[in-house]
């Protein structure tokens, strides 16, 4: 069984798709990474990955599903959180004027602060970014500070994010109207809804 996600490894990507295969089972599976979406359609078309997996926010979502809707389907999804985020700055910048950032999340934080901004594949890409003194400040996970608390601070703390993670596979699973879960935990909150 073969996985790919956004890369690099480190990313919201890459730890929502190992928590699905560990709730499924699939310990033996290989993922691997892509740089954009293109390049996974291709990688799924082609045969060389079985399935990936896109968060529901990324700007690219409607041309993954729309691009080749005859070859690729969404074939399931899952809510899990994203690693704790922030805005991470330098500690040897006083007054941070450039931004790395992943375009999905540019709706966590005011981006109006930065002069220069700089948009990555992955909040990844941004943790590297940081490292290699691209910019002064990235939106990231939190988990760079900790790795390296001499070098960066939080300047803006989001922490953990449930969000739907799409899977995507080359064979149509929905059969009826809707493919859903009727026993799904919000079927708690729908019967609680319910006139008594």
């Amino acid at each position: 069984m073969r996985f790919a996600t956004l890369g690099p490894a480190g990313s919201n990507h890459e730890k929502a798709t190992r928590t699905y295969l560990r709730f499924h089972g699939l310990t033996d599976a290989e993922l691997s990474y892509f740089e954009t979406y293109s390049q996974a359609l291709d990688m799924l078309r082609g045969g060389d990955v079985d399935f990936f997996t896109q968060v529901c926010a990324h700007p690219e979502v409607a041309i993954t599903i729309e691009k080749f809707h005859r070859d690729v389907f969404v074939v399931d999804s899952f809510i899990a959180p994203t690693r704790p985020m922030g805005v991470v700055t330098r500690r040897d910048v006083g007054e941070p004027k450039s931004l790395g950032y992943m375009i999905a999340t540019a709706g966590y934080f005011d981006r109006s602060r930065w002069s220069t901004i700089v948009t990555e594949i992955s909040n990844g890409a941004v943790a590297e970014g940081l490292l290699a003194g691209k910019y002064d400040s990235g939106f990231t996970t939190t988990e760079l500070v900790e790795r390296h608390p001499d070098r960066f601070r939080i300047d803006e703390y989001i922490g953990e994010v449930d969000v739907c993670w799409l899977v995507y596979g080359r064979e149509r699973v929905r059969k009826g109207e809707i493919t859903a879960w009727r026993d799904a935990p919000v079927r708690r909150l729908l019967d609680a809804g319910r006139p008594a």
